[in-house]
């Protein structure tokens, strides 16, 4: 984790992130011309997604959404985070933009996010992964109040996934309670959520907090790199990490 990260402003500024560094200038007029609106360049990022993958533009919309938060996780966490499969096609999608997520990284998060994707299976690894999922859920509700979306999150990639449990997710000393198991989050720092006041709920929440999405997951996989549903990946910086 960052020192002394200001995690407001990391958030802030992922809310404010249009994808407009994946538009090349030349597009510019004919992309205006296509979709109107200051977030053109996302919708149009959504729909070459849905397009991809036989999603609807509203669930991809709304996986772009959690993949910012997703994304914010990844900087704030001391820890490796692992994606599920919906936000990992998403993460994939935006690397494909090579010179965007390069400046995305180094201008919006100021964080090198690497994708570590699984070279092949084996049960050891699949377990860390699957831990590591658990564990990025915990932080999710613990950094953004609420349990995360099960149309978003709910479905990893790795093979033999086990069934989640139902039960409701409690935030108690910064530690998460899944039925009977108990994920610790070694953190002193105030969550997210509890940095906007009752007049900054807007750049909080902002309109994919507000909105009840409706779609369908994908049966299929982003790249050949990931292996299909056997595969697993998380994210690291270098040689930092969790």
């Amino acid at each position: 984790m960052v020192e002394k990260l200001d995690k407001k402003a990391l958030w802030i500024r992922l809310k404010e992130y249009h994808f407009d560094h994946i538009v090349p200038p030349s597009l510019w007029e004919k992309l205006l011309a296509l979709y109107e609106g200051i977030d053109s360049a996302t919708v149009a990022f959504a729909d070459k997604i849905a397009s991809k993958h036989k999603w609807n533009r509203s669930f991809a919309l709304h996986a772009i959404s959690e993949y910012k938060k997703f994304v914010y996780l990844a900087v704030v966490s001391d820890f490796q985070v692992t994606p599920s499969k919906i936000i990992d096609v998403v993460w994939h999608e935006h690397i494909l933009f090579s010179k965007a997520y390069r400046e995305f990284c180094n201008l919006v998060i100021e964080y090198q996010l690497d994708h570590h994707p699984e070279l092949f299976a084996f049960d050891e690894q699949t377990d860390r992964f699957r831990a590591q999922h658990e564990k990025t859920r915990a932080l999710y509700h613990f950094e953004f109040g609420k349990e995360p979306p099960e149309n978003i999150w709910g479905q990893t990639k790795y093979q033999n996934s086990l069934e989640r449990s139902t039960t409701s997710v409690q935030d108690r000393d910064s530690a998460v309670f899944y039925g009977d198991s108990t994920i610790a989050l070694e953190t002193t720092e105030r969550p997210l959520h509890s940095l906007f006041d009752g007049n900054e709920r807007a750049l909080f929440e902002g309109p994919d907090g507000d909105i009840i999405w409706d779609g369908h997951t994908s049966s299929g996989d982003s790249d050949g790199d990931s292996g299909g549903d056997s595969g697993g990946c998380s994210s690291g910086c270098g040689g930092c990490g969790g």
